[in-house]
C-alpha cells in the first residue's frame, strides 16, 4: 500500500449496539476492530477501531469503529470529530432504535455532511423486515443530512452486498470537499502506547494540516514538546501523516505515561488549552425541557470531555430546537479553536443535549444580553469560514490591545503560515496597522487611538485651560492608551499636523492658543517681576504665588508656563524658574572664564555668580544638559561647539 494511495478520507461507522458495526468493518476491510489487551505490546499498526479500506477505484480510506453501547457515546464523538463519510449501520431485524437516532443526531451537531445506510444482517432478515426497517430508516432521516442517502442492504456473514457498499463509499468520498491541508497539523489523541523498538506512539485522525518526519510537534494541553520519529499509516511506514486518513505517530523526547487521550499533537504554538469559548449552540428538538442559563454541562471537543456551565448569553434559556450564542465555561482546559464542533450532554453523561460551534476564544467572561458582546459575536460567525475574514475580525475584537503574531496565531486556529501570509494582506490594504516592536491593531480600533489621544488632550485642556501644553505621560494616561499604541497614534497625529510637540516631553493641540483674561494678564505680569527681581535666587512656585496674591498654585504654573514658552523665564529643573536675564548672566559667568581656560569648579561658579550651592548647582545641571558644559571630575569644561558670550 503506498502513501497515494492514503489520502482519500475517513469513514466512520455509527449505529445502535448489536447491530453489526465491527462485524460489517471486519467483512470490509479484513481487519478487527475490535481492540485485544495484547495488541499494546504490537508495533505501530493502527487496530484498535481503525481499518483500511481497498476501494474499487484504488483508493484507500480509513474506517474508525465506533461502540454504539450508550455509555461509549464519548468515544463516537471522539471518532466522529475526525470523518468525512457517517456509515450508519442499521440492524434489518430491529430497525432505528434509540442510539441510531442520538448517533444521527451527533454525527449532525459534528457538521458531518456525507453518509451512507448500511442495512446490516440481511442475512436473517425476511425480505419484508428489511422492507420495513428501510421505510422506518427513510422516516427517521428526514429532515437530516442523510436524507435521501443511500440504503444499502448488507451482510457481513455472507459478504451480500459488500461490493455495492464499497463503490458507493468511493462515490461519496469522490464528492466529499478534502480535509484542509494548509491550515495548522492537529491531531486529537485516540490512544498512547509504548512500542517496543519505538518508544511513544499516538494514534488519532488529523482533523487538519499535515506532518511530517523529523519535524517538532507540541501536545497541548500539556505543553510538551517532541520530535516525529517515524508515521505510519495502517501499518505501512510513511512520510507525511495529514487530515483525511488516521495515522500513527512515533514520537521522541517524551514518555508515554505523561500523554493521554484527549490531548492534542499539534504545530507548535497553534492551539491552547481553554477554559472559556464563545459558541453557536442548538439544542436538540427533542431535549425534555429548555437549557436554562449556567446549566452545567459535560462538553465533548475532538477525543476529551470536560465538565462545566453553559452561560447563555441570548435570552434567559435556550429552548428545544432553538440556538443562541452561548458560553462555554469549563472547569478543565478543552482545545478549542474558532470553527470547532462540539457536544454538549448532560453532566451524568446519559444523554446528548446539543452541540454548536466554536466561534471565539475570549478568555473573559461575558455577561447575557449585553450588545457590546454579541454584536462582535455575530460579526465572527459570519467570517468563520472565510480566514481573512476570521482574522480580520480576530485583530478587531483584539481592541485598542496590541496583538503579536503569535497571539494572531491561538485566536485564530489558522497555524503560523497561514496567519503570516494572512497578515500580509491584511497590512498590504491597510487593515492591519503595524505598532510598537512587532505589534498590530486593526485599522478601525487604530483611528479610535487617535481620536481618544485628541480627546484626551482637549480634556486636560479644559481643566487646565491656561496650560499650551501638557507633560506627555500625563497624556497618555488621560488617554488611557497602551504604550506603544500611544507612540503610534502620536506619530501619526503629529505627521497630519493635529498636534505638535512643545519642548521634549510636551504635547499640544496645533492652533490651540491659551486666552488670558485682563486678571490673568495682571498676575502674569506680577510673578514676571518677582523673578526678575529675584535674579539668581528665585522663589518657589509656591512663594512666586504668594507674592504675586495668586491663592491658586495650579494657576500661578500654567502663567509660569506660559511666561517660559515666551522666553520670558526659563524652567532650569522642574519647578524651578528663572528669569531669562538671569539664565543669561548665569551662562555668562560660567562661559567666559572656561572660553579662558581657567579650572572651574561648582564653588567658583557658585561664588562668581554670587549665589548659593541651592540655585549654582541646578544652573550647572541645566547647562550640561542643553550642551554648554560637560562634567569633567569637579570641574566643569566646554563643549566643543559652545559660543563665547557676544559671538
Amino acid at each position: 500500500m503506498g502513501e497515494a494511495t492514503i489520502f482519500s478520507g475517513v469513514v466512520g461507522t455509527a449505529g445502535h449496539i448489536d447491530h453489526g458495526k465491527s462485524t460489517l468493518v471486519r467483512a470490509l476491510t479484513g481487519i478487527d476492530p475490535d481492540r485485544l489487551p495484547e495488541e499494546k505490546a504490537r508495533a505501530m499498526t493502527i487496530d484498535l477501531g481503525f481499518a483500511p479500506l481497498e476501494l474499487p477505484d484504488g483508493r484507500v480510506a480509513g474506517v474508525i469503529d465506533v461502540p454504539g453501547h450508550e455509555r461509549f457515546i464519548r468515544n463516537m464523538v471522539a471518532g466522529a470529530s475526525g470523518i468525512d463519510l457517517a456509515l450508519l449501520v442499521v440492524d434489518a431485524n430491529e430497525g432505528v432504535m434509540p442510539q441510531t437516532r442520538e448517533h444521527l443526531e451527533i454525527m449532525e451537531l459534528l457538521g458531518i455532511e456525507r453518509g451512507i445506510v448500511a442495512l446490516t444482517k440481511i442475512d436473517t432478515a425476511g425480505e419484508e423486515l428489511a422492507e420495513l426497517a428501510a421505510e422506518e430508516i427513510a422516516d427517521a432521516l428526514r429532515g437530516s443530512f442523510l436524507e435521501g442517502a443511500p440504503v444499502l442492504p448488507v451482510s457481513g456473514v455472507t459478504g451480500a452486498g459488500l461490493e455495492a457498499l464499497r463503490e458507493a463509499i468511493a462515490a461519496r468520498l469522490g464528492d466529499a470537499a478534502p480535509r484542509r491541508r494548509t491550515g495548522p497539523f492537529r491531531l486529537p489523541i485516540q490512544r498512547v502506547f509504548s512500542a517496543a523498538g519505538f518508544g511513544t506512539v499516538v494514534t488519532g485522525a488529523a482533523v487538519s494540516g499535515e506532518i511530517a518526519v523529523g519535524a517538532t510537534v507540541e501536545i497541548v494541553p500539556a505543553g510538551l514538546r517532541a520530535r516525529v520519529r517515524g508515521l505510519q499509516a495502517y501499518g505501512q511506514p510513511v512520510d507525511r501523516v495529514g487530515a483525511g486518513h488516521t495515522g500513527a505517530l512515533n514520537l521522541a523526547d517524551v514518555p508515554y505515561r505523561a500523554l493521554h487521550r484527549g490531548m492534542v499533537v499539534c504545530e507548535p504554538g497553534a492551539f491552547a488549552g481553554r477554559s472559556l469559548a464563545e459558541a453557536r449552540f442548538t439544542l436538540l428538538a427533542t431535549a425534555p425541557r429548555p437549557l436554562r442559563h449556567m446549566a452545567e454541562v459535560r462538553v465533548h471537543a475532538g477525543t476529551a470531555e470536560a465538565l462545566g456551565r453553559l452561560a447563555v448569553l441570548e435570552g434567559e434559556r435556550v429552548e428545544p430546537g432553538a440556538s443562541a450564542l452561548v458560553q462555554l465555561r469549563l472547569r478543565s482546559p478543552l482545545v478549542l479553536a474558532p470553527g470547532d464542533r462540539f457536544i454538549v450532554r448532560d453532566p451524568a453523561a446519559t444523554r446528548t443535549l446539543g452541540g454548536g460551534r466554536v466561534l471565539a476564544v475570549s478568555g473573559r467572561r461575558l455577561k447575557p444580553n449585553r450588545a457590546f458582546a454579541l454584536e462582535p459575536l455575530r460579526r465572527r460567525e459570519a467570517a468563520l469560514d472565510d480566514p481573512l475574514a476570521r482574522l480580520e475580525d480576530v485583530l478587531r475584537a483584539a481592541g485598542l490591545q496590541p496583538q503579536e503574531r503569535a497571539q494572531l496565531v491561538l485566536a485564530s486556529g489558522l497555524g503560523a503560515e497561514r496567519t503570516a501570509a494572512l497578515l500580509e494582506t491584511l497590512r498590504s490594504d491597510g487593515v492591519a496597522v503595524g505598532v510598537g516592536r512587532g505589534g498590530l491593531v486593526h485599522r478601525e480600533e487604530f483611528e479610535r487611538a487617535r481620536t481618544r489621544l485628541r480627546e484626551a488632550l482637549a480634556a486636560l485642556f479644559a481643566r487646565h485651560p491656561l496650560y499650551r501644553s501638557r507633560p506627555r505621560l500625563e497624556v497618555r494616561e488621560q488617554a488611557g492608551l497602551e504604550p506603544a499604541l500611544f507612540e503610534a497614534a502620536l506619530e501619526a497625529e503629529i505627521e497630519a499636523g493635529a498636534i505638535v510637540r512643545e519642548g521634549q516631553d510636551a504635547l499640544a493641540l496645533a492652533g490651540r492658543e491659551p486666552r488670558l483674561g485682563e486678571r490673568d494678564r495682571r498676575a502674569q505680569a506680577r510673578l514676571l517681576a518677582i523673578y526678575r527681581e529675584a535674579d539668581v535666587q528665585p522663589p518657589t512656585v509656591e512663594e512666586a504665588a504668594r507674592a504675586a496674591g495668586l491663592r491658586d498654585v495650579e494657576r500661578a504654573r500654567a502663567l509660569l508656563a506660559l511666561l517660559g514658552h515666551a522666553g520670558d523665564l526659563v524652567e532650569v529643573a522642574p519647578g524651578l524658574w528663572f528669569s531669562g536675564e538671569a539664565v543669561q548672566r548665569a551662562r555668562a559667568a560660567l562661559v567666559e572664564p572656561l572660553a579662558a581656560g581657567e579650572p572651574f569648579s561648582a564653588a567658583a561658579f557658585r561664588d562668581r555668580l554670587g549665589t548659593t550651592r541651592k540655585w549654582a548647582i541646578p544652573l550647572l545641571e541645566y547647562f550640561d544638559r542643553i550642551g554648554v558644559t560637560e562634567r569633567r571630575g569637579a570641574d566643569r569644561v566646554l563643549r566643543a561647539h559652545t559660543q563665547t558670550p557676544g559671538r
